[in-house]
C-alpha cells in the first residue's frame, strides 16, 4: 500500500512540475489574447505577474514533492542497509 501512494505522489509531483513549465510557456499566448480586451488593460501588468506566480508555484510544488519523496526513500535505503 506503501508503495502505491508513494507511486501516485511521485505522478502527481511530476504532473505538478510539467504543468507548471506548460503554464509558464502559455503565459505569453494567454496575454496576447487578454490585451485584446480593453477591460483588461489596466490591471494587465497584476494578471501577468500573477499568472507568472502561479507557474512558479506549481513548479515549485512538484519539485518540493519530489525531493520529499526521494529523500524518504534514500534514508530508508540507508536505514534498511545499517540492519538491526
Amino acid at each position: 500500500m506503501n508503495d502505491i501512494r508513494t507511486a501516485i505522489q511521485s505522478l502527481w509531483g511530476v504532473a505538478l512540475v510539467m504543468m507548471g513549465v506548460a503554464f509558464f510557456f502559455r503565459i505569453p499566448e494567454v496575454m496576447s489574447r487578454l490585451s485584446e480586451i480593453s477591460y483588461f488593460h489596466g490591471v494587465r501588468t497584476f494578471l501577468l505577474f500573477g499568472l507568472y506566480l502561479m507557474a512558479v508555484l506549481l513548479f515549485g510544488g512538484g519539485v518540493r514533492k519530489l525531493f520529499a519523496i526521494f529523500k524518504n526513500k534514500r534514508e530508508a535505503r540507508v536505514i534498511s542497509d545499517k540492519g538491526p
